[in-house]
């Protein structure tokens, strides 16, 4: 196998409510994607977050974000229309989602889906409930409680309820009803989307490449049923929950990546069954578990990221010449400067030795030389964000700005991904037989 991928997180689509969905507009994408011969589409996590909105930061691993639901369909069923939607405040930026604006407006707006049809008699919602009962019904607990703590973390819950009290789950259960129906149609709805979205994904050639954390955070529903399921002290009973988190990421994506960071180092791992078995691949996840930071890039010594092959802290496994057949390679991580911001950043020493590389020392030409070095490398699967090829600087990077509320921020204006840059991406792919369906 030999091709590339485009990173482009669902929530930074455009759209005229404030943040991407799963609707029109990811269709769109998926549509550009193929015209450039792209072929692998990494989407970041999908999963309903907390009160950060960090994407690593999910409340239940198998929960897709409520907030990237698409409310058109509910227009053309007129439980709204589009002037009652357009009059709420999604936020006036349109190159920065506005979190708290949205989530106001979009629960809103979801909510007069639910008063509308929620409870009518559908055969499809109660079979969705009977087939996801192993992990719906506590997270839909969860989120209500959460949502009546207003979003506090777990260990301010009180005693009763962060360790589970049945008689206080009972009463929490009665005193939110409504509530707990309310996210069990929330997730019924995503999913319906989520699936309509994949089918057309795979129409188009286009794998779609889903991440989730290694550690799950403090606040999440796994951790509050299953205060060990971040352990990996005991190695089956570690294998026996990732098989279950494999298990439900073959559901949703073609190809699965891990993620851990510890300190200033992290790793990937990627999960895909025709490559590695659930069983070497819960192996590898137990050594990353148990790695310490020092010993992580061993790890994860089949993952590579361009921008970490300069500097101070350079390791030369993350230049181009190195990546061997079986490499996936990054431009950089989620927390990456863009290829433009990033070299304004060296000092005079790096970034010469950055332009010899790359053969230019052109701002202009720049960003898509690191691209063409990185594509005709012999890695396996080589990714870049789209801000790259679309030349942005540093106000467009995903994550890592000094002001954490800056982070997950960033959105895509409609009309930048243009026929004429499809036409490039493609011509790229060809040169380097990145090309065609894999």
């Amino acid at each position: 196998m030999r091709t590339s991928g485009v990173v482009m997180p669902i929530f930074s689509l455009p759209s005229d409510f404030g943040i991407g969905t799963l609707g029109r507009d990811a269709c769109d994408f998926i549509d550009f994607l193929a015209s450039a011969d792209v072929h692998v589409w990494e989407i970041m996590p999908i999963c309903h977050t907390d009160s950060s909105f960090s994407p690593h930061n999910a409340l239940c691993a198998r929960a897709g974000n409520p907030l990237l639901i698409d409310l058109q369909p509910f227009v053309d069923q007129g439980v709204f229309s589009s002037r009652e939607l357009s009059r709420m405040d999604w936020g006036r930026d349109r190159a920065k989602i506005s979190y708290s604006k949205v989530a106001a407006a979009k629960y809103k707006a979801l909510e007069m889906v639910f008063d509308a049809l929620g409870f009518l008699s559908d055969s499809s919602f109660d079979r969705f409930r009977e087939d996801n009962q192993d992990w719906l019904e506590d997270y839909a607990l969860f989120a209500a409680i959460y949502e009546q703590f207003q979003y506090l973390p777990l260990p301010l819950w009180g005693d009763g309820v962060a360790r589970r009290s049945h008689a206080e789950l009972d009463r929490l259960r009665i005193r939110l009803d409504r509530r707990i129906r309310f996210y069990e149609y929330l997730q019924y709805l995503f999913y319906g989307q989520w699936g309509q979205l994949r089918r057309y994904a795979a129409q188009k050639g286009v794998r779609l490449m889903g991440s989730m954390t290694f550690e799950l955070p403090e606040t999440s529903v796994e951790l509050w049923t299953d205060p060990a399921a971040n352990d990996v002290s005991f190695r089956d009973a570690f294998a026996d929950r990732w098989k279950q988190r494999l298990a439900w990421s073959r559901r949703l994506y073609d190809i699965t990546k891990v993620y851990r960071r510890v300190d200033e180092e992290e790793v990937f791992a990627f999960y895909e069954p025709t490559w590695v078995t659930a069983d070497d691949f819960c192996e590898t996840l137990l050594q990353i578990g148990r790695a310490s930071a020092g010993d992580l890039a061993a790890a994860g010594r089949y993952t590579h990221a361009f921008q970490k092959g300069f500097g101070e802290r350079a390791a030369a496994r993350h230049l181009p010449h190195w990546y061997d057949r079986t490499a996936i390679a990054y431009v950089g991580t989620c927390s990456d400067d863009t290829i433009r911001g990033w070299i304004k950043t060296l000092d005079k020493a790096t970034a010469q030795d950055v332009n010899e590389y790359i053969g230019t020392a052109l701002p202009r030409d720049q960003a898509w030389s690191v691209l063409r070095t990185m594509w005709l490398s012999q890695a396996a699967i080589v990714l870049s964000p789209v801000q790259d090829f679309l030349e942005l600087g540093s106000s467009s990077r995903l994550s890592g700005f000094e002001n954490p509320a800056d982070n997950w921020t960033w959105r895509l204006r409609r009309g930048s991904l243009t026929n004429r840059l499809a036409q490039r991406i493609a011509r790229m792919n060809r040169l380097f037989d990145r090309g065609g369906r894999q």
